[in-house]
């Protein structure tokens, strides 16, 4: 028997230099700015800016990468093709790098800049899976401060853009896409101008960020109040947990979280029904 799917698996393998040692624009997601339930996790970057150990990436993982850079590339086509009918917009650049522009050796590269009369937008393409589109209804802040590295790059290099358009692209197709605009404020150009420093002082710690905390839900209840434990998205997606990084919570407790994990007593002490998770969480607590 052809044993194809082992055929495609060592096809697909790749061996990125992307992330080695290098900051990146979409890293001003960590900033501090962002509100921790939707800012990319510090530690985090400081593991991969470092070259500590990961997990590999599955095959089907990069299946999923090749397939969502394949389809930018082809919307990028399709917006080069579509806007030879559209009087009012013209194409500057598409994959521009803006490397020169950012500070110290952040490197960075922008899908689309634009011209609507005097102004310029820098446009980057997100392709989300269809689930994606029904929690979010607004910028993502990471993707905002993303934009806002490519725009302040494009400064230094003498261009001033008005703003940002995030343009999410369903994968599946059954929502087609939508985008998000906002304008390049002074705050925010002061907040991306913050990033960048924080950005490159985590680079230089020779120590890395604390973990992030739990996620923690208190139910009301008629008795003893219930405690129910979980992991922040940051720590379940990410290759470093358990590799180099045990997470908000470490990974044998995996079986027992998002469940209650024990209960607050009248006067106010927390009974473990998971042996040994109070260490990870009793902060939270307070």
């Amino acid at each position: 028997m052809i044993n194809l799917t082992g055929v495609l698996a060592q096809g697909i393998k790749t061996t990125s230099h992307w992330a080695e040692q290098k900051k990146h624009v979409s890293d001003l997601g960590i900033s501090p700015d962002i509100a921790a339930e939707d800012r990319k996790c510090p530690r985090q970057f400081w593991l991969r800016y470092n070259g500590k150990a990961s997990e590999e990436t599955t095959p089907g993982q990069q299946l999923m990468f090749s397939q969502g850079h394949a389809l930018e590339k082809r919307v990028i086509e399709y917006i080069e093709k579509g806007i030879r009918y559209n009087d009012e917009i013209r194409l500057i650049a598409t994959q521009m790098d803006v490397s020169p522009g950012l500070p110290g050796t952040f490197t960075g590269r922008l899908d689309l800049l634009l011209n609507t009369g005097n102004s310029f937008w820098v446009v980057d393409i997100k392709t989300r899976r269809g689930n994606a589109f029904r929690y979010s209804n607004d910028i993502r802040p990471t993707d905002k401060y993303q934009i806002g590295g490519y725009i302040h790059g494009l400064r230094m290099m003498g261009i001033n853009a008005e703003g940002g358009i995030v343009l999410e692209v369903d994968r599946e197709g059954q929502n087609f896409a939508r985008n998000f605009n906002f304008n390049n404020t002074q705050e925010l150009k002061c907040q991306i101008e913050n990033t960048f420093q924080y950005v490159d002082e985590i680079s230089r710690s020779p120590a890395p960020p604390s973990v992030m905390p739990p996620k923690i839900k208190i139910n009301k209840n008629q008795g003893d109040d219930s405690v129910v434990a979980d992991n922040p998205w940051q720590c379940r997606w990410c290759d470093f947990r358990p590799v180099s990084c045990p997470g908000a919570i470490p990974p044998q407790y995996d079986d027992d979280l998002g469940k209650v994990v024990g209960h607050i007593s009248d006067d106010g002490e927390f009974v473990e029904k998971v042996e040994g998770i109070k260490q990870f969480i009793g902060e939270e607590l307070g």
